[in-house]
């Protein structure tokens, strides 16, 4: 490491775009590099995510890879900008990593979660509709034919009376009748 020279001050805070080939960097250099430019970079990078971990995390992974690509890289801006660049553009691609991934997770779930819970209600909402059929086939004959009118095909209690040519109340009597009927031996079916 004794070959590399240290990076000179003026060029942690010069704005003209120079070619600034990396592999003279010092581990001295890199050292004050980081103390330099750690807090604008978090800061940047917390700015977007939002998260202190992970923008430690971020801003940890930049300053390394720059340490790692030292000999090849080439930074062609003031490291400054070079770094608060990078942690824009590292905040960013997490931001949409993490949010694409969070949206495949959370699909993933939900159609596990529907289609268990389809399945399921769909199961039950069989039963229930085989018990509700044959139990109000042992309604009544009249009571069976309103209950049909007004659940089945939706017709209003007016409707029936003057299909049926029978009172209102006739019709309200025996729709009572029929939901009693019903929510008494569908009790079963409550609980769950």
């Amino acid at each position: 490491m004794g070959k590399f020279t240290e990076v000179p001050g003026s060029l942690l805070n010069q704005d003209l775009h120079v070619s600034f080939a990396s592999q003279h960097l010092t581990e001295q250099g890199f050292a004050r590099i980081y103390r330099n430019c750690w807090k604008t970079v978090f800061g940047i990078i917390f700015h977007y995510t939002r998260d202190e971990e992970i923008a430690e995390e971020i801003c940890q992974d930049l300053f390394a890879s720059l340490w790692e690509r030292r000999e090849k890289i080439v930074i062609k801006t003031s490291i400054k900008q070079y770094l608060n660049r990078a942690a824009k553009l590292e905040a960013f691609e997490y931001l949409r990593t993490s949010n694409s991934h969070r949206e495949h997770i959370n699909c993933a779930l939900q159609n596990l979660c529907s289609s268990r819970n389809c399945t399921e209600e769909q199961v039950f909402f069989n039963e229930l509709k085989g018990s509700l059929n044959l139990l109000v086939d042992e309604l009544p004959c009249r009571c069976r034919e309103i209950y049909r009118l007004s659940q089945e095909q939706g017709m209003s209690n007016g409707e029936i009376a003057q299909l049926l040519l029978i009172s209102e109340k006739t019709v309200e009597y025996h729709l009572y009748k029929a939901m009693n009927f019903l929510k008494i031996n569908l009790q079963e079916f409550r609980s769950l």
